[in-house]
């Protein structure tokens, strides 16, 4: 049995990607121009920091236009949900590479420092900081709980928050420059900033590849006891789940009920389906119901064998 369905993201959700996209970006030219001009190396990095958030934002935003756009259809059978990951591969790529030039510059001036306009640093720095303040209010929906259910909206609003903490790191470290005439200390903030930078791109690195990888979605342990806590429910086996981008996932299972007949076992698949859907947000489940007596004659097991001479493939 079978149910299914896209999970489609509302203009909210999109629309406040998009306003908050468009601050950061402004933020982004704006710090970066005054880093140049300024020769803060600090303000260079926080202005890659808000490329990061309009990256992520403008990613999500593509995904989700590309996905609900393509339905699946019998050559691409998730649509192109998928999309997403590659997205984020090469937007992680991009970032890094840009973080390792800028940390580069940021290990020479701690050996040679510069001289910088402390003043005009702090006021481009005091402006980022009100954008970044702003572009992460956007995101913030009137129901709070949807930043829990809505993945995309969830990233970029920690990415978003986690900026706004690195502007308020860099007016700390222009003032104490300004203080102390210590000029080592605008190219050690800024490889802080780029350590926050890298932390994010290898996070959002390690949800591509496990997705790629067909990572779980959830715990199944917890789920199965979950799942045999309803009514009926005797037996979970050959339970599966991943995700097939950020806000799609998807779950299998063999689900033993205490049925007579396998016309019988239909009432069983409401509870089944609510349960996944609204606690762990499975948005595409496909359940095998058995009896205690089609149980007995299956063996649940999954072999997988790669045979080096023939390449064959055994499953069970």
């Amino acid at each position: 049995m079978m149910a299914g369905g896209h999970h489609h993201h509302g203009p909210s959700t999109t629309g406040r990607l998009a306003w908050s996209a468009a601050i950061f970006f402004a933020s982004f030219v704006l710090q970066g121009l005054g880093g140049l001009w300024t020769g803060s190396i600090g303000l260079v990095s926080d202005s890659l920091e808000n490329l990061n958030d309009v990256m992520v934002n403008s990613l999500g935003i593509l995904s989700l236009w590309l996905a609900n756009r393509r339905d699946p259809d019998d050559r691409w059978t998730f649509g192109w949900h998928r999309l997403e990951v590659f997205n984020s591969l090469v937007g992680v790529g991009f970032l890094m590479f840009l973080a390792g030039a800028v940390g580069w510059e940021a290990l020479d001036r701690l050996r040679h420092p510069v001289p910088i306009q402390t003043g005009w640093v702090l006021v481009f720095a005091g402006i980022g900081l009100v954008l970044n303040v702003l572009a992460t209010l956007v995101l913030v929906p009137r129901d709070r709980s949807l930043l829990e259910r809505d993945a995309n909206l969830r990233v970029a609003y920690l990415h978003a928050f986690a900026d706004s903490l690195t502007s308020v790191a860099l007016v700390v470290s222009m003032i104490l420059i300004r203080l102390t005439g210590w000029r080592w200390v605008d190219p050690a903030i800024a490889l802080v900033i780029l350590v926050v930078i890298l932390r994010g791109a290898v996070l959002l690195l390690r949800d591509a590849v496990g997705i790629l990888m067909h990572r779980a979605a959830f715990e199944h342990e917890a789920v199965k006891a979950e799942l045999m806590g309803l009514p009926g429910v005797l037996g979970v086996e050959d339970f599966r789940s991943w995700k097939m981008c950020s806000h799609l996932t998807i779950a299998t299972a063999h689900i033993i009920v205490a049925a007579d007949r396998l016309e019988d076992t239909e009432a069983f698949l409401e509870p089944v389906e609510r349960l996944l859907r609204e606690r762990h947000g499975v948005r595409h489940l496909t359940v095998h119901f058995e009896t205690p007596a089609m149980a007995e004659r299956h063996h649940h097991r999954f072999l997988h064998q790669h045979e080096v001479e023939g390449h064959e493939h055994h499953h069970d």
